[in-house]
């Protein structure tokens, strides 16, 4: 069942893949300049980080599937990748500033994915997924949680 947002009709999953980043990026404009790069004990990362593997995770799972069309830059996989940690960072990432640019701009490739594309099935399996709505799904979950963290680093 399609949903309305702004006078367009979305696919459920379009939606929620929306509402997920709408969310996110709401978040982020509230999140005081002087928190997004403390690392608190509690947390193996900082916000900046959060938000860097948010985008990169997306970019991956969306628009790595072929046909690729992703967009980040290279250097992303080494300051947001899994595993990754900004003490290990020589090279500046993009702030937050232009990491949420590039959330905003991300989210209007999102939402130009055509809804049949969710039933596509992948010719080989992507992350132990077997088509493009799985992913899809997987990506709303994953940047939720991260979302999550940043809030509870904000209230750290």
């Amino acid at each position: 069942m399609p949903m309305e947002t702004g006078g367009a009709i979305l696919h459920p999953i379009s939606y929620q893949l929306k509402m997920a980043r709408d969310w996110c990026i709401e978040i982020l404009e509230i999140c005081p300049a002087e928190s997004v790069d403390v690392q608190l004990k509690a947390f193996n990362n900082t916000i900046r980080w959060q938000t860097g593997h948010i985008l990169s995770v997306a970019e991956r799972m969306l628009f790595h599937v072929p046909p690729s069309t992703g967009m980040l830059p290279s250097a992303f996989t080494k300051w947001f990748d899994s595993g990754s940690r900004p003490s290990d960072w020589v090279e500046q990432p993009p702030s937050l500033t232009e990491l949420i640019t590039m959330l905003r701009s991300q989210q209007k490739r999102i939402l130009d994915i055509a809804p049949e594309e969710f039933d596509s099935i992948l010719d080989a399996p992507y992350y132990g997924f077997s088509n493009y709505g799985e992913i899809a799904g997987f990506v709303i979950v994953h940047e939720a949680f991260h979302v999550g963290q940043i809030v509870a680093m904000m209230r750290a």
